[in-house]
C-alpha cells in the first residue's frame, strides 16, 4: 500500500511540473503595461495646425523610436539594459546624445550636432549626485562650463530647475496625483537627455519660469484622464507676467498595451 502511495505522489509531481511547463508558468510572467503611442497635437494661430507624434517599443517596453509627422525622426539604441544613446534627424541635421555610465549611474552624456554630416557643435554634460539623485548637471563646451543647472525633487518629481547659463532662469513645478503620460517607460535617473521630462511620475500641473529681468513664464496645465489616471487630453496656456499670452496648445494622448 505504501508503495502504491509513493508511486501516485511521484506521478502526481511529474504531472504538475510537465504542466508548468507547458503552460510557461515556470518562467515570470510579462504582464502588458500601457504605453504612450501618439500624441495628437494643436496649435498655432490665426491658422491652427494638426501635428502627430508616434511612438514604437522593443520588447522590454523602451522605447524604440519616436517619429513626429514627416519632419523628425529619433531613434533609441541600448547596450544591455542601458539606454547607450538617442539621434534624431530631422532635414540636414542630425543630433546625437551618448550617455556613458560609471558604477551602473549615468556619469556624463556627449552631445553632437550635425549639418549636413559635418560636426558642427560638440558638448558634454556631467552630473554630481547626492545619493542616488541627479542634483547638479554641468554642460561643457571647448573646455568651458556653459552652464549649470541644479535639481530639486519631492515625490518622485523635478520640482524645481536653477539653471545658471549667461542668465540665471529659475522654474519651480507643481504636480498632481495622476500619472505622467510616461509613467510606464519612466528613466530611472533624470539625465534630461530628451526635449521631455522622463523621469517625473505625476501629471505637471503648472510651472513658473522666472527670469534675471524680471519677467516670468506661466504655464497652466488642464488634463482629463482615464480610468487608470493617464492623461487623455491637455490643454496647455502659457500667460506672461509681463500681461501677453504666451500661446495655447491642445494634446490628445493615445495609448497601446505592450
Amino acid at each position: 500500500m505504501k508503495k502504491q502511495l509513493t508511486l501516485l505522489i511521484v506521478a502526481a509531481s511529474l504531472l504538475m511540473v510537465t504542466c508548468r511547463k507547458k503552460s510557461g508558468s515556470d518562467e515570470p510572467e510579462v504582464k502588458p503595461v500601457k504605453l504612450l503611442s501618439r500624441i495628437i497635437e494643436v496649435s498655432g494661430f490665426p491658422t491652427p495646425t494638426t501635428k502627430f507624434t508616434t511612438f514604437t517599443y522593443d520588447d522590454k517596453k523602451r522605447i524604440s523610436t519616436i517619429k513626429t509627422g514627416s519632419s523628425s525622426t529619433t531613434t533609441y539604441t541600448y547596450h544591455g539594459n542601458d539606454l547607450f544613446s538617442i539621434e534624431t534627424r530631422f532635414g540636414d541635421k542630425k543630433n546625437v546624445a551618448e550617455v556613458t555610465y560609471e558604477n551602473g549611474r549615468p556619469a556624463s552624456v556627449a552631445y553632437k550636432y550635425y549639418t549636413n554630416g559635418d560636426l558642427k557643435i560638440q558638448r558634454k554634460k556631467g552630473f554630481i549626485y547626492t545619493g542616488d539623485m541627479i542634483t547638479e548637471s554641468h554642460v561643457n563646451e571647448s573646455g568651458t562650463v556653459m552652464q549649470k543647472i541644479f535639481n530639486r525633487y519631492s515625490g518622485g518629481n523635478v520640482v524645481r530647475n536653477d539653471s545658471q547659463t549667461g542668465d540665471l532662469i529659475t522654474q519651480d513645478l507643481t504636480y498632481g496625483t495622476k500619472k505622467s503620460i510616461y509613467y510606464n517607460s519612466r528613466l530611472k535617473y533624470n539625465i534630461s537627455i530628451e526635449g521631455f521630462d522622463r523621469f517625473s511620475a505625476n501629471d505637471l500641473l503648472s510651472s513658473v519660469r522666472k527670469y534675471d529681468n524680471g519677467e516670468e513664464l506661466h504655464q497652466k496645465n488642464t488634463f482629463t484622464y482615464d480610468d487608470d489616471g493617464f492623461p487623455v487630453t491637455l490643454l496647455t496656456e502659457y500667460t506672461l507676467k509681463s500681461g501677453p499670452s504666451g500661446g495655447t496648445f491642445r494634446f490628445t494622448y493615445e495609448y497601446q498595451m505592450y
